[in-house]
């Protein structure tokens, strides 16, 4: 017999409201379909052998097997809000539970028109042949007409049964406490002060404080910019096989100050370094020769110019979100600042004129507006003899050089890519999941312009080609106006193409530039842009004033919040899961729309964002209260659980130990260095995804990591006079046969359970107390294991791994291993010498291990 809550979530939820549901990423300003005129093909009759199961109601039937498809191909012109002349005759809202009064009332006069439509089953549909005959998808739209007509009764009840809008009410979320540390962790790069956790768990508004004052800091920006670049991509040209001058420079050499600065550092270099060979010496930092040590000096220079320029070039973009958001300015100026960010590496070479203020030429850190004025359309004319202009016309991203590089175009592309990353990351709408449909081989290969209408091509590119054409002033790479400042059309266009006309701008076999069913303004038909100084202007204006720019936003950052990209819809009714996994994407989508409605009345504020972002389940959940199977698979990615990324792991490791993995030589921890790639990080050119899951190479970084650490951080912490930060409570000396000794080791483990896991957990504590004390035992009963943290020197069977380091060259501590004349019968005068190296109690070695298995435990590297 089912549970009550089994029949709550089968039945109950479909009346479920779905406030957004995948109309939120999809599209509208579709130019509409022609008259409903029948083609010269018999037509088949879709309603044969469709036989309702009246179980289930109409719009229970509706949410599991017409809404899918509605919502993620239909929606997509059908929109409600497509009022513009052509709209189409059925339009619907992006509400399931409304759109099923539009559907019903279009039905009703309409009859299987609407299955044959998307169909083309004897009509015609300006969106092309959306379904295939026989498919799952168009069955379930014959079985609505059949349903909505025949008006039987049983189908159309709802069976008595209240609807409930579970939601995420089976979902408990971690206590305000361990958000904080959370959020601490992965926004600020450290633990919560008491202070913090107290005002967050006073009240709502409190803890919205303490979490806004997360996020600001140089932390909480460099998750700000990876979150941005794991989307973005930009830093290809940093981080890549790409470097950004060279890549920026092209073919085309418009950027004429591109190489002045690091050209003028190189030359500089190697005339000191030829000085110095004339005098017979070695360049050196410490050399004897004033040539050589001049040589070094400019060198470094020179390398460091170079690297920053590369820098700063690949990183603009984010450092326009960064400028943003710590701003508090509205969102939407990352698409329509007038202006680009610029430090002194990419000023000196990009503009040079634009700042009023002094700066220093090599801090590479000062981030301030500018504007492109040093750039030429031709070998022998400037950008303001040609054209008028003063510098390049900026639209924010849109318009920024690297992006523009990170996604060019091709003469055959004609700027769709750009399109389509523009809706993707700007509007939450990835085009390409809209092609979710049959396409005729034969149509295929006749198909000349897949802008035209009638072809099964047109649904996409009828959204697409408008705002590709909205990018006409810029080439296939990062170039304005590229034609000699003419425009940037092909030559063999312009030479040959027989619909050109002078003072075109854009392909006229392509739908116009426009957005949302809207042409943009054009000073002549396929001309230039009439109300702005380039068409990238105007089309940031309409990006930023569409709804869809907000839960694009949301949709944006899903996944820097929550370690994963949002649900996507489920497709196969067919599947077993079905509606367990409709109801998880509904619910999810619920909680989108309504993040993205309160951005849109805070000003679109993105700090605000975020926080109600980190508030909700999709960040807090661990359990359910559900014993539904299916619902807990569907959840099994909800809250807790993500996996940490090189740059957030080594941020908690620090944040939770106060150690960093490093080396002494090294300035970056390995996480960032030599195991930066094996640990799932990228280089936002051959590898620009990042794991969702540990894998067995990852793992044995970690591994790597936790016998490392471990040691170090005993070491450390033990070492005489060194402030504790893990092991506060319990001494070199503790005896943990005693009962004052075990007490002590067991509140150092839960201190420890709540730093790296984030738990106050009684099995766990005594997991871990049983490990220490196992550990000690087997220690003493051993009289071969070494009294020191480093390797056994008489028996290489029994060495440990663990350095003999110093932790405190300061504090007078001789590491000389020079111990003649040392009391052996008293360890604390011999660690006056070697410091906790000597450990005859055996009682740190069972906090290495006790660190070692917390340290690489699945409950550390995910959060």
């Amino acid at each position: 017999m089912e549970s009550r809550i089994q029949v709550i979530l089968e039945v109950n939820l479909l009346r479920h409201p779905i406030i957004l549901l995948l109309s939120s990423i999809l599209l509208v300003g579709c130019k509409i379909e022609a008259p409903e005129t029948v083609q010269q093909t018999a037509n088949q009759n879709l309603t044969d052998s469709v036989s309702p199961n009246c179980a289930e109601s109409d719009t229970e039937f509706f949410n599991r097997a017409v809404w899918p498809t509605l919502s993620t191909i239909c929606i997509a012109c059908h929109q409600a809000s497509n009022t513009n002349s052509n709209s189409p005759a059925l339009t619907f809202p992006a509400d399931a539970s409304e759109a099923f009064t539009s559907i019903h009332d279009y039905i009703e006069h309409k009859g299987i028109l609407f299955a044959n439509k998307p169909s083309m089953n004897g009509v015609t549909h300006n969106g092309g042949k959306i379904l295939s005959e026989g498919s799952t998808e168009l069955k379930a739209l014959a079985e609505l007409v059949v349903r909505i007509e025949e008006s039987s009764g049983s189908c159309s009840s709802e069976n008595g049964q209240p609807k409930q809008d579970i939601g995420f009410s089976d979902v408990t979320n971690i206590s305000i406490h361990r958000t904080v540390r959370k959020a601490a962790i992965l926004f600020k790069g450290r633990m919560p002060t008491k202070a913090e956790l107290s005002q967050a768990a006073s009240s709502n508004a409190g803890f919205k404080t303490v979490l806004g004052n997360y996020l600001q800091g140089e932390t909480f920006d460099e998750w700000l910019m990876n979150s941005a670049n794991d989307h973005l991509l930009t830093r290809k040209y940093f981080t890549g096989q790409t470097e950004a001058q060279e890549a920026l420079d092209g073919e085309t050499y418009n950027y004429t100050g591109l190489h002045e600065r690091t050209s003028a550092a190189f030359d500089a270099a190697e005339s000191a370094e030829t000085d110095c060979a004339n005098t017979g010496g070695d360049i050196g930092e410490d050399a004897q020769q004033p040539e050589c040590r001049k040589a070094w000096t400019l060198r470094s220079q020179a390398n460091l110019i170079y690297q920053e320029t590369q820098r700063a070039i690949a990183e603009e973009p984010l450092e326009l979100i960064r400028h943003v958001v710590n701003n508090n300015l509205p969102y939407s100026e990352i698409l329509t600042a007038n202006y680009m960010m610029m430090n002194p590496f990419t000023y000196e070479t990009l503009d040079g004129i634009s700042w009023q203020d002094n700066y220093d030429e090599m801090n590479a850190s000062d981030w301030r507006p500018g504007h492109i004025r040093r750039y030429k359309v031709s070998w022998s004319e400037t950008l303001q003899t040609k054209t008028g202009k003063a510098y390049l016309p900026s639209a924010g991203i849109l318009s920024s050089p690297v992006f523009l590089l990170r996604y060019p175009s091709t003469d055959t592309n004609r700027n769709r890519a750009r399109a389509r990353w523009t809706y993707y990351y700007f509007l939450g709408i990835d085009i390409e999941r809209l092609a979710v449909r049959v396409n005729d081989p034969e149509e295929l290969k006749n198909v000349s312009n897949p802008g035209a209408e009638g072809t099964s091509c047109y649904g996409c590119h009828q959204i697409m080609d408008p705002v590709a054409g909205a990018f006409q002033s810029w080439g296939n790479g990062s170039q304005f106006l590229v034609r000699e400042g003419i425009d940037s059309l092909p030559p063999i266009y312009v030479d040959s193409h027989p619909d050109y006309l002078t003072g075109d701008q854009w392909y006229r076999g392509q739908l116009a530039p426009g957005f949302n069913g809207m042409a943009m303004p054009v000073t002549s038909p396929f001309g230039m842009n009439s109300s702005h100084d380039d068409g990238l202007q105007w089309l940031a204006e309409q990006i930023v004033a569409d709804d869809r720019f907000a839960t694009g936003t949301v949709k944006f950052w899903f996944k820097g919040v929550f370690g994963r990209d949002p649900m996507l819809a489920p497709t196969e009714t067919s599947d077993a899961d079905y509606s367990a996994r409709l109801r998880a994407y509904q619910d999810e989508q619920s909680l989108i729309e309504q993040w993205a409605e309160k951005f849109r009345n805070n000003n679109l504020n993105l700090k605000s964002l975020l926080i109600d972002m980190i508030q909700s389940p999709l960040f807090r959940g661990e359990l359910m209260t559900t014993t539904d199977t299916e619902r807990l698979m569907a959840l099994d990615e909800l809250g807790i659980g993500r996996l940490l990324t090189p740059e957030q792991l080594q941020r908690k490791l620090t944040a939770t130990t106060g150690a960093s993995w490093r080396y002494e030589w090294q300035n970056e921890s390995q996480l960032l260095n030599n195991y930066y790639m094996f640990y799932g990080g990228i280089d936002s050119d051959g590898i620009t995804a990042r794991p969702d899951t540990l894998n067995s190479l990852m793992y044995s970084v970690i591994e790597r990591m936790a016998n490392e650490m471990s040691c170090q951080i005993v070491a450390r912490e033990f070492w005489p006079g060194m402030t504790k930060t893990l092991f506060t409570g319990v001494e070199i000396d503790t005896d943990p046969t005693t009962t004052e000794g075990e007490t002590a080791i067991r509140q150092v483990i839960d201190n420890l359970l709540w730093r790296l896991w984030g738990i106050s957990d009684a099995t766990e504590q005594d997991a871990l107390w049983q490990l220490y004390i196992n550990l000690y035992q087997e220690r003493i009963n051993n009289p071969n294991l070494s009294n020191f943290l480093n390797a056994n020197d008489d028996d290489d069977s029994l060495d440990e791994f663990c350095m003999f380091i110093d932790n405190d060259d300061q504090d007078g501590v001789d590491l000389s291993q020079n111990w003649d004349g040392i009391d052996w019968s008293d360890p604390n005068n011999i660690r006056a010498h070697i410091g906790s190296n000597y450990n005859p109690e055996q009682t740190l070695r069972p906090w290495v291990g006790v660190l070692n298995v917390m340290l690489s435990d699945i409950q550390f590297v995910t959060e």
